[in-house]
């Protein structure tokens, strides 16, 4: 029974309570006249086509928001809303209650992860340009947008998609907003939140929102006063809204303190805590509600609050995070297809709306371009920065829809709006995607990045990686033995320390600088991460200490914090900016992100790669200083030549070893009952004959080198070699690619456990063996990464 009472210009609609649980079709009951049914259906709709639209849109940049916001179209009036039965069945009055109080809780929840998700710190990292790109990005649109609104309603008679003039104006108003919450979703996404564009865009926005709430809460007051003629009355709501500000900060911020110490490090959110947050969350929008804010700025407020240090990011993301972008939006998203009607838009309305659009967005790319290049940043970057900043999101389909609820844009206009703002996400995600990916395969060298290639004359540049701080003194050592005496041959350093970006934060690459640590600017870190930070740029300065007679080591460190998927991108591109010939990956336990790690780099690194396992018979290079001298202590090094590029260049890395007056150098070639080479392609047969030509006249001299031939005919007799002599050697090199048709390879990478070190090294640090012998596997520049000029 459905009984609609009018009461001056409210309408109410009674319906009779039947229940929020259907007995069964079995009982005679119709689920869907019940509220739990009817939204588990819906909600399994909208997923369902988010997943069909994801997987239609998949050649394109992947927008989240954009499939989603599909998916609620279709069941909207523009398709399935047409059939007038679906609609009764699925939108009657009862759903439409539980969709649109559902749509308001969701957006809350997505818009404080979101924001908690992002440190306000980037915006001191950004640093001037970033200043100036928000400031022009906050006004240039603004005015431009204004300008081209004020030329199109005196030229156009009549109304544009039923809007007056001046709604016109709100309209451009939220057009030429960017939000730093959109920005971060899109870059995640598209895997760019440690690239330079990246950070940038990310900067840059940020600034913007804070010239944007700045001068809203302004208008807001300045509003309040004309209103009451500047009279007392004024002066309670301005104060309501600066208190509740300074409460979230002062009240809330503390409780988050108190939550991060009361939870051990390591471990997930409690059960009571997540629920403090909720409670913490759904009260500041409340109160934002009833001191005349929007209430999504006490979701956002207590966002920028939040600290950005686990366990809340990983808890808040996991928990929270989940439960709202699987349930909550597709409650969102209905809401939002339902007032989308494309047999409504007039061509006319949607050209002129269009225009205006398209000029806003050309705006923020100007605003964006022009500083970027004055200031001398790479037009590549400059003009995929311009192209982020015109992305919109959920959050400007949510402003569109308050314009569209306080009646200040019609129906009509709201649909244009965000179909444009879908279109136009779509276009512009796809073309920084594609920007990007030329920008990093823009990463060919012109020259051999090899150590078997290298200029004699010039340094030995070498870049080292690590997730875990146990790695560093294996690393320190073989760049030790990589030391040569001689200041012909000196070399050149490069050390990154990886941590994993939490979800909840933005990336980072921190130089360390000689001398006294500055922590000025990482306020935002743990003092757990900065100690270890310290530790390991300490490390690296005493090796560099250690070499200033010499004066042929130089080093510089970097602190990389990235994601996970990502993290390789800093360690190419920093290889790739200066130039290094080699990257050594150390890796402890061959953990999955070590793991992912080494593939991508191995993939895509602009040099060769070496990847250590250390297994704890290397020495510590701290003692060698005062043992060369005497030469009491010897390491074993041996180099395993089976053939190919891999392990030419593993053999010429062993030969730079050999210079250390430490290092006892043992080259074991694997040959067929024969005597040749394994390989089937001549010109690699002719590339390592001459390899081992060069290499036995550059060491004939040499007593600490020596050079076996091992018949080999299958994996069996690989095996017993390596169990027999594996444990006479401190540290074993070996190449990871080989052919495929070796057949004394043949099934070592069947019952394979660390793929990336190649079949052989892999055999290495197997339980099999149980050999104590460090590993360090090395792959040669690809020839994909090389153009010849």
């Amino acid at each position: 029974m459905n009984n609609s009472v009018i009461n001056g210009t409210h309408k109410f609609v009674c319906e009779a309570w039947l229940g929020s649980s259907s007995g069964g079709l079995l009982r005679g009951d119709d689920p869907l006249k019940y509220s739990t049914p009817l939204l588990l259906l819906l909600i399994s709709l909208v997923s369902s086509l988010s997943s069909v639209f994801q997987a239609l849109l998949r050649p394109l940049a992947n927008v989240d928001f954009v499939t989603q916001i599909l998916a609620g179209i279709f069941l909207g009036p523009s398709a399935l809303g047409q059939n007038i039965d679906l609609v009764t069945k699925f939108f009657n009055t009862r759903s439409f209650f539980i969709i649109e109080s559902f749509e308001a809780i969701s957006f809350m929840f997505i818009s404080y992860i979101s924001t908690a998700q992002v440190d306000m710190g980037v915006i001191k990292r950004g640093g001037k340009l970033a200043i100036i790109n928000g400031f022009s990005l906050f006004l240039f649109p603004y005015v431009v947008g204004a300008i081209a609104c004020t030329v199109i309603t005196s030229n156009i008679r009549g109304s544009v998609a039923k809007n007056k003039p001046e709604q016109l104006h709100d309209l451009l108003t939220n057009q030429s907003v960017v939000y730093f919450q959109v920005a971060y979703s899109v870059l995640s996404n598209l895997k760019m939140l440690n690239s330079e564009p990246g950070r940038l865009a990310l900067s840059s926005i940020m600034v913007a929102n804070c010239f944007g709430w700045g001068f809203f809460l302004l208008l807001i007051t300045f509003n309040s006063f004309l209103q009451h003629n500047y009279s007392k009355a004024t002066y309670m709501p301005t104060f309501t809204k600066v208190l509740l500000l300074v409460g979230i900060v002062v009240v809330c911020r503390p409780i988050f303190n108190w939550i991060v110490k009361r939870t051990p490090e390591g471990k997930k959110l409690k059960a009571s805590h997540l629920c403090t947050i909720c409670v913490m969350l759904c009260t500041a929008t409340f109160l934002a509600e009833t001191v005349g804010f929007p209430y999504i700025v006490g979701s956002v407020a207590l966002g920028l609050v939040t600290p950005k240090t686990p366990p809340l990011g990983t808890g808040l993301t996991d928990k929270i995070g989940s439960f709202c972008y699987a349930v909550l939006m597709p409650c969102y998203v209905i809401g939002i297809g339902n007032k989308v009607d494309f047999f409504s838009f007039h061509l006319r309305d949607v050209i002129s709306l269009e225009l205006l659009f398209l000029t806003i967005s050309s705006a923020k790319f100007a605003s964006i371009l022009l500083p970027s290049l004055y200031f001398k940043v790479p037009l590549s970057h400059a003009v995929i920065v311009g192209f982020i900043v015109c992305i919109q999101g959920i959050y400007d389909v949510q402003i569109f829809k308050q314009l569209l609820n306080y009646k200040n844009i019609s129906q009509e206009a709201f649909g244009i709006m965000v179909i444009s703002a879908m279109v136009h996400s779509t276009i512009f995600s796809t073309i920084v995607k594609n920007l990007h990916g030329w920008v990093q395969r823009k990463h060919i060298t012109y020259r051999r990045q090899t150590v078997q290639h290298y200029e004699p004359n010039s340094p030995l540049k070498i870049l080292t990686c690590f997730y875990h701080r146990e790695s560093v003194p294996s690393i320190l050592t073989v760049l030790e033995l990589s030391s040569c005496m001689s200041s012909a041959s000196s070399l050149s350093i490069v050390s990154v320390n990886l941590e994993e970006l939490e979800r909840h934060n933005v990336p980072l690459l921190i130089q360390h600088h000689s001398g006294p640590i500055d922590h000025a600017g990482h306020n935002d870190e743990s003092s757990i991460s900065s100690s270890r930070r310290d530790q390991i740029s300490k490390a690296f300065e005493k090796f560099q200490s250690g070499h200033d007679l010499q004066e042929n080591v130089s080093v510089e460190c970097f602190t990389a914090v990235a994601p996970s998927k990502t993290m390789h991108e800093d360690v190419c591109t920093l290889a790739f900016d200066k130039g290094t010939d080699l990257i050594i990956i150390g890796i402890e336990d061959g953990t999955a992100a070590e793991r992912r790690l080494c593939r991508n780099v191995l993939n895509v690194s602009p040099c060769s790669v070496a990847v250590l396992m250390d297994q704890g018979r290397l020495p510590d290079f701290k003692n060698m200083g005062t043992t060369m001298k005497n030469g009491s202590m010897r390491i074993n090094v041996c180099s395993i030549f089976l053939g190919g590029a891999d392990d030419r260049e593993t053999l010429a890395f062993a030969v730079r070893l050999s210079n250390h007056p430490c290092v006892n150098l043992t080259v074991l070639k694997l040959v067929d009952g024969e005597n040749v080479s394994h390989l089937n392609d001549v010109i690699e047969r002719r590339l390592d004959f001459r390899t081992m030509e060069k290499f036995r006249q550059d060491t004939m001299n040499k007593h600490n080198v020596s050079l076996r031939e091992v018949w080999i005919k299958e994996a069996s007799d690989l095996v017993n070699l390596l169990r027999e002599e594996g444990n006479n050697y401190d540290l074993i090199m070996v190449g990871i690619r080989h052919e495929e048709s070796f057949q004394v390879l043949q099934g070592l990478s069947v019952w394979s456990e660390i793929e990336e070190l190649g079949e052989i090294g892999d055999l290495l640090v197997s339980s099999d063996l149980k050999l104590t012998a460090s590993v360090l596997a090395v792959q040669q520049q690809l020839s994909s990464v090389v153009e010849e000029a």
